[in-house]
C-alpha cells in the first residue's frame, strides 16, 4: 500500500509497528483514518532532511469551534510567541518537530511535522473559529499521523519521543469516531513509554456531563480519551500565554528525555 504523503509503503510500516509492540487498538484506529483529513498532505519532514537522529514530535490539536471566537486573537498570539518562539529559542530547538491540527465539526491539518524554524505562524486566516466540536475525530487523526510518522522514523534508526496536547473548551458533540476507540489507542501508545498525552480544558469550572471528584473538572474529559495529564485553564490573555508556555516547556523536557512532571498538568 503506497501513498502520497511521504510515508512510503504503509504495509511495511504496519509490520514494523506490530514488531515494535503496537496492538490492534492503535492499528485499527490508524487504518480507519488513512483517508482522513490529517493525511491529506505531507505528514512530516522527509528523512533526508532531518538534522538529528533523536527527534521529539510535538503535536497540538486545537479547538476552533465557534465558542473560541472571542479568544482567537489572544490564542494566536500565545501560540506564536509563547509556544513556537519559546521552543525555537530553547537548547532543544534542533530536536523538535512540530505539527498542528485545528478542528471544529471538520478537522484540518494546519501542517505536518516540520522543524521549528520552518513552522508557519498561526494567522487569523487559519484560526477562524466556527462550527461545533469534533474532538474525537481530531484526536484520532492526530494519533494516526504521530503513529505512522514515528514508525517511519524508528524504522530508519531515529530515536523518537512524542507529546500530544489537546486544547478544547468543551466536550465533543460532532465526531463520527468514538471516545472508546481513541482511548484504546491512547492507552496502547502510553504502554510504549515514549509518548506524553495531555489535555487542556479551557474555561471549565465543572465537568460537562461527566462525574468528577471535584479536584479537576478537566480530568473526566481527559480520561474519556485516555490522556493521563489534564489541566484546567482560563481563556484570558495571561492564561493563554501561561498554557502555551507550559506546552513549550513540556516539549523541551520530553526532548531532553525528562518525564513531564505529574504536577505540570493538573
Amino acid at each position: 500500500m503506497t501513498n502520497n504523503n511521504g510515508l512510503g509503503n504503509l504495509d511495511d510500516l504496519f509490520q514494523s509497528a506490530e514488531a515494535d509492540g503496537l496492538t490492534a487498538a492503535s492499528l485499527d484506529l490508524v487504518v480507519s483514518n488513512l483517508n482522513g483529513p490529517t493525511m491529506a498532505g505531507p505528514v512530516g519532514v522527509p528523512l533526508d532532511q532531518l538534522a538529528t537522529n533523536e527527534v521529539t514530535l510535538a503535536m497540538n490539536i486545537i479547538d476552533m469551534s465557534g465558542s473560541m471566537a472571542p479568544y482567537a486573537a489572544d490564542l494566536i498570539r500565545a501560540y506564536n510567541e509563547d509556544y513556537l518562539a519559546a521552543m525555537l529559542g530553547s537548547t532543544a530547538s534542533d530536536d523538535i518537530l512540530v505539527s498542528t491540527i485545528l478542528f471544529e465539526d471538520k478537522v484540518k491539518l494546519l501542517h505536518g511535522y516540520v522543524n521549528l524554524a520552518d513552522a508557519p505562524r498561526l494567522t487569523a486566516k487559519d484560526y477562524d473559529p466556527n462550527g461545533t466540536t469534533a474532538l474525537y475525530d481530531a484526536v484520532a487523526g492526530g494519533l494516526t499521523n504521530m503513529v505512522l510518522y514515528a514508525q517511519q522514523l524508528r524504522q530508519s534508526g531515529v530515536m523518537v519521543r512524542g507529546i500530544v496536547i489537546v486544547y478544547s473548551d468543551g466536550a465533543d458533540n460532532a465526531s463520527k469516531q468514538s471516545a472508546r476507540d481513541v482511548r484504546r489507542a491512547a492507552q496502547d501508545l502510553l504502554s510504549q513509554e515514549i509518548y506524553t498525552l495531555a489535555y487542556v480544558g479551557f474555561g471549565l469550572k465543572k465537568p460537562l456531563g461527566f462525574k468528577s471528584n471535584g479536584a479537576n473538572p478537566v480530568q473526566p474529559l481527559a480520561d474519556e480519551i485516555g490522556f493521563p495529564h489534564a489541566l484546567a485553564a482560563g481563556l484570558d490573555h495571561s492564561e493563554l500565554r501561561r498554557i502555551f508556555h507550559l506546552a513549550s516547556m513540556s516539549a523541551v523536557q520530553v526532548s531532553q528525555g525528562t518525564a513531564v512532571p505529574a504536577n505540570l498538568f493538573i
